[in-house]
């Protein structure tokens, strides 16, 4: 036996158990890759996401009183004194505390679970005071199911950054609008340029890791240029940084920068 095979030899001998179980457990992921996905993303909404939600609430508080202005350009409804809302991303509904009475609510989410969560779920008696006129299944870069001019106020919190195009969202928000109608974001925004932070963006999102987990969130995406660009006639918003307590800090770290603002029609 040469030296080169007794060398393979003893190789095998020290690693290949290693290497066995390292191949169990890749075959192991693979299999169980969907649910971890599922129940990873799942913990994070019903986690990080509403004690961010919590954190933003004086601040979204101040935003939302813009709907007590808002007439509806919907002649019935106009007449019963309430909105239409359309909401992008509703996620675990903690908007709609801060939704005037009576307001009709079409939801855009990817949770086919959601309608039933609104008005079985636990929490529904918080969403009693809204009447669920239409939940559609997307994200909102295609919202044919919608009337053009027939809404009027769409929300965004923390969406932008999970839909398949930033640019067509945008611009079916702009359509779906009655002139005149308002648009309410509230979204992350990276970092500075040339911080570790903005690196780890980067680096969590182009690799596919973050999104894979998260809903298909991009930590790298800037929506404030889009905004700027998708034609609205007025546009005011302010840049904040969330801070407290929350039981994961590095997911706080990764999107504590927000932009705050409303666009009109």
């Amino acid at each position: 036996m040469s030296n080169n095979d007794l060398w393979v030899r003893d190789v095998l001998a020290s690693y290949g158990i290693i290497a066995l179980i390292i191949l169990c457990i890749a075959i192991w992921i693979i299999q169980k890759w969907s649910t971890v996905r599922k129940d990873t993303y799942k913990s994070y909404l019903l986690g990080f996401e509403m004690e961010c939600a919590e954190l933003s609430s004086p601040y979204k508080e101040h935003l939302f009183k813009a709907l007590r202005y808002i007439v509806s350009n919907d002649q019935v409804l106009r007449s019963m004194g309430s909105i239409r809302i359309l909401e992008i991303g509703v996620k675990t509904g903690e908007n709609i505390q801060f939704y005037p009475e009576g307001t009709h609510l079409i939801g855009v989410d990817w949770n086919t679970k959601l309608g039933e969560y609104l008005v079985k779920g636990n929490r529904s008696w918080q969403f009693s005071h809204i009447i669920i006129e239409r939940l559609i299944i997307g994200d909102g870069s295609s919202m044919k199911k919608v009337l053009t001019g027939c809404v009027d106020v769409v929300v965004t919190t923390r969406s932008l950054c999970s839909v398949k195009s930033v640019q067509s969202t945008l611009q079916e928000i702009r359509r779906v609008l009655t002139p005149g109608g308002k648009y309410i974001f509230v979204e992350h925004v990276p970092e500075k340029e040339s911080t570790f932070v903005r690196w780890l963006q980067i680096v969590l999102t182009q690799t596919g890791i973050w999104p894979s987990l998260f809903g298909d969130c991009r930590l790298d995406i800037n929506c404030v240029t889009d905004i700027k660009n998708a034609g609205f006639k007025k546009i005011s918003w302010t840049f904040l940084d969330l801070d407290g307590y929350v039981s994961h800090p590095l997911y706080l770290t990764l999107s504590r920068q927000h932009v705050f603002g409303i666009a009109t029609r």
